[in-house]
């Protein structure tokens, strides 16, 4: 009782339709205020199935309800909450940038969730996390008290260790500039091992430019005109401001001190996970997939494999992704 009052001082709700259960579909603009942050939460779709999927977008400082024209169909079978983080999206306020940490993004996490189960009481909720997006889900699933406020996680490309998630790409980068005969990323790779001890100061974002340089993961979203005509006509998303977001992030993992590492936490979790992986992603590699398959040892968890995919499995494969995501939704 005492987290629901002091959550309801934390954010204000603005509702533009009704939320009945009853109801087949639901169009609710909720928001969260938090610590200067006035983040946008939107709900669409089938309220009725009693289900709702949180979408935690990637980034971090990228967008959620822009995605929508690639996760709309799920529109028709279950709700979908749209959630754009801080400092990112349409989110406004007036955000410090040292709250742009993994502690407060959990803390955000957890409020987000805390105010959909309060206005949607008997509706189940399942997150579906990308990139960065993952990283906030196995941050809330590893406090073992919030795996009961959720039913199921969908994995899309996203790291559970840093340390992991650099030496995979370190590995990737130097089998391809090996396959390709890349002269300067293969040396890069071989003179810059990862060791977990200097995790910190690993000259990430030079093996970044190295992987997307090795086409890594070559789909641009800016190149599908449907999605960019639907982005700036009919999103609300602040495209323009969308492009400054993230010059405020920086390192979030270097802002917190510490790396991200939640290889234990996996073995504890016991919701059901499905892992959606782009096989062909440089940016977080298909060999994550299979070693959090593997920790996952307390729980139903299934993986699916999209041969012709990047980074974002959603984009390039959608009818597979779609077709997958009712799959899991309608067994758990």
């Amino acid at each position: 009782m005492k987290r629901v009052i002091t959550s309801l001082f934390l954010f204000s709700i603005l509702l533009s339709a009704c939320n009945d259960v009853g109801d087949l579909n639901v169009t609710s603009d909720l928001r969260l205020r938090h610590k200067g942050a006035d983040m946008p939460i939107w709900v669409r779709g089938n309220i009725a199935s009693g289900k709702l999927i949180l979408y935690l977008h990637g980034g971090p400082g990228d967008c959620s309800m822009c995605y929508r024209y690639y996760f709309k169909e799920l529109e028709n079978s279950y709700a979908v909450a749209y959630w754009d983080q801080r400092i990112a999206g349409s989110t406004s306020g007036n955000t410090d940038v040292s709250t742009l940490t993994y502690t407060q993004f959990l803390e955000d996490t957890e409020l987000v969730i805390d105010l959909l189960r309060q206005q949607f009481p008997g509706v189940d909720i399942y997150l579906m996390g990308h990139s960065f997006g993952v990283e906030l889900g196995w941050q809330y699933l590893a406090k073992s008290e919030n795996q009961s406020q959720v039913k199921g996680f969908i994995v899309v490309n996203g790291i559970y260790s840093s340390y992991r998630w650099l030496y995979n790409m370190r590995e990737w980068v130097l089998n391809r500039a090996t396959e390709l005969n890349n002269t300067k990323a293969k040396n890069f790779a071989l003179e810059n091992p990862v060791e977990q001890e200097s995790i910190l100061s690993y000259p990430w974002t030079e093996l970044y430019r190295h992987m997307y340089q090795l086409d890594g993961n070559p789909v641009s979203l800016y190149s599908d005109v449907s999605f960019v005509t639907n982005y700036i006509f009919f999103s609300p998303n602040l495209t323009f401001a969308q492009f400054t977001h993230g010059k405020h992030y920086g390192d979030v993992t270097s802002t917190d001190g510490l790396v991200f590492e939640k290889a234990d936490d996996l073995k504890n979790i016991t919701i059901p996970v499905a892992l959606f992986w782009g096989e062909k992603d440089g940016v977080v590699p298909v060999a994550l997939a299979h070693e959090t398959y593997d920790l996952l040892t307390e729980t139903s968890r299934e993986v699916v494999f999209f041969t012709e995919s990047w980074h974002e499995p959603f984009v390039t494969e959608n009818k597979k992704f779609i077709e997958a995501t009712r799959v899991f939704m309608d067994n758990h």
